[in-house]
């Protein structure tokens, strides 16, 4: 069909159809960044549709889909391109004054479904507004940065915009001066006419501080509150939807102000009548940044071959999103993850839904990931430098969580554990069964009487496998860094001491004595993929928390049969008696009371959860300068991060292996010989700090390395300086 043919259906359609189209408001999201269902983007082949019915954005793939979902006809469709100066004028590019740039060429045009093949002039459709649609759909701020400012969280710096203690019952004195406008302004000191910035106490409107940005200024805006003490000021040319740049001298930093109108209002001006006239710090900040690229770590001095291809796809960085990228590299290579996050998910879901959508959203990052559709340095689905995919959108999810909701860096150890708690409670949505199974297994602690040979049992699931390093098993190494020597020690005897039998004194049981007992940890089942956790970070009141040098040597291979409750526990032992043991049952299972304020202070000076509340138990909750004394004491105990029995909910049964074993509800069972597949490693000294990179082994036995959008065969994994490992039950 040829332009005229298309223009006649379309306007046949506008003649028979009631249409009914609006712009979008300020607050509607417009998707023009990336496809909902893929990471498309206006530089892919075909660019990008836009639906003049909901906004929703796809690519060519998937304008049918759209189209049949939501009945929508009208698109504007979006495509964006490269090209070098060299092809525009030669005093075009002078005037820019460098050369060997790029610049972004931006094409529109006006798409009817069915056919959408054949680009119409925007100016199409004047009777319905059409032109005018689009025109607001092209200057519209992306969905993508309108959801980023909103939240007034920069990726990079990780700071968000408290409430200003100023702000609530600030004084405001008496004005009497000109009328303020809304959009001419100068500073009262030296006429300035930009960065200009209101005083909320006495109306002044003097210019800010000067930035690196380049921006003019003379700093009289702070000189004002030096000599006022007036704390609250607005940037003028700001303020939109009832908020704007705010600035407290005396807290410091931006804030927000939720009564800003009213503030407003004292000065005679309608907060509503303000229009945005120059970006804020927020969106400097974010364009600055945006063409920062994190700079990543690599096996240093090796000539690493890139690789792409499905399952070879880089994760673009956003600021301190390493630990998620590293944990989704990993998870790639387990079988139920993949199976259970397809385009089916995706399909199941309303074009609007997936954007804000958990399930969504992993199942559009692992869909792309394993199509191989953007990796490699040639790919066509966006600017060559943006090569990998870029989860924005899940990335804003995680960070509504309180604990992710900083751009500074996180625990990919407590990233993976949030995953696996978000899929356990999405499980019904998914194509298969629940991945995080694959994972689950069942501790088992064995408290056994030596007076009348009688056992006890407690159970819980975990998912990960928390280890600690035992420095006083610790050796010297050949590895000599700034002239010491390393330590090492080998993960078989990290893990030793996590199942060792311990004696138990003066242990009461059922008769009416005291004698000896013992206590062991044993695996209740094995999973079919293994993650272990190295506990590399260790708190001391010196050094504080810190990362513990050594050298932790894996194998490839990795048997813990031998930590397996088996029948043979059970041989000659008796039954526990449950009538007589009714208190000793509800000791196990009832949390003793502990201080929150005991176990909060600790946690904020670094120790785990489980130590902290070791030690307001122990100490009797007398404070926390005796609890921490005690954790001082007990750095050396192997065991001060497990949980203790008498502070865990747990089950209690007696020695039947089939009772204990079924007790562990979605677990799998098999032998437990192991392969290591993949481990996460982490550059820096705290876990709060630094840079993840992910090693990854392929079925073939290639190592390679995931570092954000850099996908490599790795020459040397340094296995032995791994946080996480993930081991996968052999053949």
């Amino acid at each position: 069909m040829d332009s005229d043919a298309a223009c006649k259906l379309f306007r046949t359609y506008l003649n028979e159809e009631k249409i009914n189209l609006k712009c979008p408001e300020r607050a509607e999201l417009v998707f023009k960044d990336e496809c909902l269902y893929c990471f498309h983007t206006s530089f892919s082949p075909g660019g990008l549709f836009v639906s003049l019915h909901t906004f929703a954005g796809v690519c060519v793939r998937h304008i049918k889909l759209l189209a049949e979902k939501t009945s929508s006809s009208l698109f504007l469709n979006i495509q964006q391109k490269f090209v070098e100066l060299s092809e525009e004028p030669k005093d075009k590019k002078q005037s820019l004054g460098f050369d060997n740039e790029q610049q972004i060429k931006m094409e529109h045009s006006l798409r009817f479904y069915p056919p959408f093949t054949v680009p119409l002039p925007t100016t199409e459709g004047a009777d319905a507004g059409i032109p005018k649609i689009c025109d607001e759909i092209i200057a519209h701020v992306s969905a993508e940065l309108q959801q980023r400012l909103k939240s007034g969280i920069s990726e990079w710096d990780g700071e968000e915009r408290m409430v200003s203690e100023a702000a609530e019952g600030l004084v405001q004195l008496l004005y009497d001066g000109p009328p303020i406008s809304y959009s001419e302004w100068k500073c009262a000191q030296c006429g300035l006419k930009e960065n200009l910035w209101l005083n909320l106490t006495d109306g002044a409107i003097l210019c800010g501080r000067f930035s690196q940005t380049g921006t003019k200024s003379n700093g009289h805006a702070r000189a004002h509150f030096c000599t006022t003490e007036y704390p609250l000021i607005v940037k003028l040319g700001t303020i939109e939807n009832g908020d704007g740049d705010i600035y407290s001298y005396i807290e410091k930093a931006p804030v927000r102000d939720p009564w800003l109108g009213q503030h407003l209002a004292h000065f005679g001006l309608d907060i509503e009548k303000f229009h945005k006239t120059e970006k804020s710090a927020l969106e400097k900040e974010m364009d600055a940044n945006l063409k920062h690229e994190f700079s990543a770590i690599q096996e240093q001095g090796l000539d690493l071959v890139n690789v792409s291809g499905p399952g070879y796809t880089g994760l673009i960085n956003l600021g301190s999103s390493c630990y998620i990228n590293s944990a989704l590299q990993v998870l790639l290579i387990v079988p139920d993850f993949v199976s259970a996050f397809t385009e089916e998910v995706l399909l199941r879901k309303q074009p609007l839904e997936i954007d804000g959508d958990f399930v969504a959203q992993l199942a559009k990052i692992f869909v792309a990931m394993k199509s191989g559709d953007y990796s490699g340095e040639d790919h066509k689905h966006g600017p060559v430098k943006d090569k990998g995919i870029r989860p924005m959108s899940f990335h804003r999810i995680v960070d509504r969580q309180p604990e992710f909701s900083t751009a500074k860096q996180q625990d990919v150890e407590a990233f993976v554990r949030f995953l696996f708690e978000k899929v356990d409670a999405c499980s019904d949505f998914l194509s298969a069964r629940n991945p995080v199974d694959a994972f689950r297994f069942c501790l088992i602690t064995r408290t056994m009487d030596e007076g009348s040979n009688s056992a006890l049992y407690s159970v819980r699931t975990e998912n990960i496998l928390s280890v600690a390093i035992p420095m006083d098993l610790c050796k010297e190494s050949d590895t000599v860094v700034n002239g010491v020597r390393r330590k090492s020690v080998t993960l078989e005897q990290c893990l030793a001491p996590i199942f060792k039998e311990e004696s138990i004194d003066d242990f009461s049981v059922w008769i009416n004595k005291k004698c000896k007992g013992k206590q062991q940890q044993l695996m209740g089942s094995l999973p079919d993929f293994l993650l272990l956790r190295l506990q590399r970070f260790a708190f001391d009141e010196i050094r504080g928390m810190h990362k513990l040098d050594v050298d932790v040597h894996i194998s490839d291979e990795l048997d813990i049969n031998a930590f397996f409750l088996t029948e043979e526990w059970h041989q000659n032992e008796q039954n526990w008696p449950f009538g007589n043991t009714t208190s000793l049952i509800t000791n196990t299972r009832v949390c003793p009371e502990l201080n929150h304020d005991i176990v909060n202070k600790l946690l904020l000076m670094g120790y785990t959860e489980n130590a902290a509340k070791k030690a307001a138990f122990f100490t009797k909750n007398e404070s926390s300068e005796l609890a921490k004394n005690w954790i001082l004491q007990h750095m050396d105990d192997t065991h001060l991060n497990d949980p203790h029995p008498m502070l865990t909910k747990q089950s209690t049964f007696p020695p039947t292996s089939s009772q204990g074993i079924d007790t562990c509800q979605e677990v799998r069972h098999g032998h437990g010989h192991y392969r290591l597949r993949a481990f996460i490693s982490h550059i820096g000294s705290s876990p709060l700090s630094g840079h993840y990179v992910a090693h990854v082994k392929a079925n073939n036995g290639q190592w390679h390395i995931f570092n954000d959008k850099k996908v490599a065969e790795s020459q040397h994994p340094p296995k032995t300086l791994g946080y996480l490992y993930l081991f996968q039950r052999a053949a």
